[in-house]
């Protein structure tokens, strides 16, 4: 089943992924086993929204894991996404 600390995880990112079925998101998928930098990947058709979301156990206000080099390359790699959708990267 896995340590303590992957459940408490993983249970945070059904959470996630729960909140984000209620604001209307079309498709929520967690990115479970990946090893991608995002652990969520969002999409609202009506919003025109794709969420990358990175989900931190731990976090606490004002911090933040997102590995600024990382993210601009993934944002350059998904760039022609922005002619249809805007993309945010988040960490909750």
């Amino acid at each position: 089943m896995g340590n303590s600390n992957y459940r408490k995880g993983r249970r945070k990112e059904y959470m996630i992924c729960d909140n984000l079925k209620s604001e209307g998101f079309d498709i929520v998928q967690r990115t479970k086993g990946s090893h991608s930098p995002f652990d969520i990947i969002a999409i609202s058709k009506t919003l025109r929204v794709i969420k990358f979301i990175q989900s931190k156990r731990t976090l606490k206000e004002n911090m933040n894991f997102v590995d600024e080099l990382l993210k601009n390359k993934i944002e350059g790699e998904y760039l022609w996404l922005n002619n249809a959708f805007r993309c945010e990267f988040e960490v909750k």
